[in-house]
């Protein structure tokens, strides 16, 4: 069940490329992010006064660092889009699914399975099938490159340790933490370009989708299914967005697909299916 739930939330993820791309071309980025987390927090907010829970032990320091990766994630994402290719940022921004076993191993010293890392093997092939994008490589490139690696870390770091925290706490007190820390540091993004709103009916119905349903929503269900199952697995599943996020595009979008999309598409699901294969083999075989 949770990684259905991660599924789907990967899934719809995805339809949020175009919708934001779109919501982009009259605003400037740092407003963006300030009307979205700010939304979201209101609606964490409205939740945790429901809910009345208790707070536990480290739960602030926990939040903390969740939304400081979230944040760290968001703004080296988006300042390495600034020098770097979308194609080549999205590659790189999925090796957060290498991260994060490598993170899960050496620092807190957990197993990973054989099909785990055959399964992001697979994966990460098919992502370089689609997304193409070692093609030119100025030193301006270079810069946006390494930006877009630190997010990776930032999104393997966040991966991690909500499956590591995530069981410790009250759900909706530690995500209204995390999306708290990541709206106070949202206006630093700001300065970075000319501030920008165009205030569209399609604009707000954007930052209500992406606050509610791809924020508030989203991570509340990520620490849930995250309590769930391995921070690997949810790592591996996280590497289908960019499928998503392309048969989107195509299907609402218009934008053609190549057979090496459709490549690299299909060897991302399978990478996917190998490590759910691989997974129920491992319990069959325990029991």
């Amino acid at each position: 069940m949770s990684d259905l739930a991660l599924l789907a939330l990967t899934l719809a993820w995805g339809t949020t490329f175009l919708l934001v791309k779109g919501a982009l071309e009259g605003t400037s980025t740092g407003v963006f992010l300030v009307l979205r987390f700010g939304v979201a927090l209101l609606a964490l907010l409205a939740l945790a006064l429901v809910r009345r829970d208790r707070g536990s032990e480290g739960l602030v320091r926990h939040g903390l660092l969740l939304g400081l990766a979230m944040f760290a994630g968001f703004a080296l994402q988006t300042l390495g889009l600034r020098y770097t290719t979308p194609a080549r940022s999205g590659f790189i921004t999925g090796l957060a699914a290498v991260l994060t076993p490598l993170i899960t191993r050496f620092a807190l010293r957990r197993r990973v399975r054989l099909s785990a890392w055959a399964a992001i093997a697979l994966a990460l092939c098919g992502l370089a099938t689609l997304t193409r994008p070692f093609s030119g490589a100025s030193e301006e490139v270079l810069r946006g490159d390494g930006l877009t690696l630190l997010c990776a870390l930032a999104y393997a770091l966040q991966i991690v340790f909500t499956s590591e925290w995530s069981p410790r706490h009250p759900l909706a007190l530690l995500v209204l933490l995390e999306v708290a820390t990541t709206f106070a540091l949202s206006p630093l993004l700001i300065p970075l370009e000319p501030v920008r709103l165009t205030a569209t009916p399609g604009f707000w119905a954007t930052v209500l989708f992406t606050g509610l349903g791809m924020t508030a929503l989203a991570f509340f269900v990520m620490a849930w299914a995250q309590r769930r199952t391995s921070a690997v697995r949810a790592a591996l599943i996280f590497t289908l967005e960019p499928v998503a996020a392309a048969l989107f595009s195509h299907l609402v979008g218009g934008e053609p697909l190549a057979p090496l999309d459709w490549l690299g598409g299909g060897l991302m699901v399978l990478g996917v299916a190998v490590g759910e294969v691989g997974s129920a083999l491992e319990r069959s075989h325990l029991s």
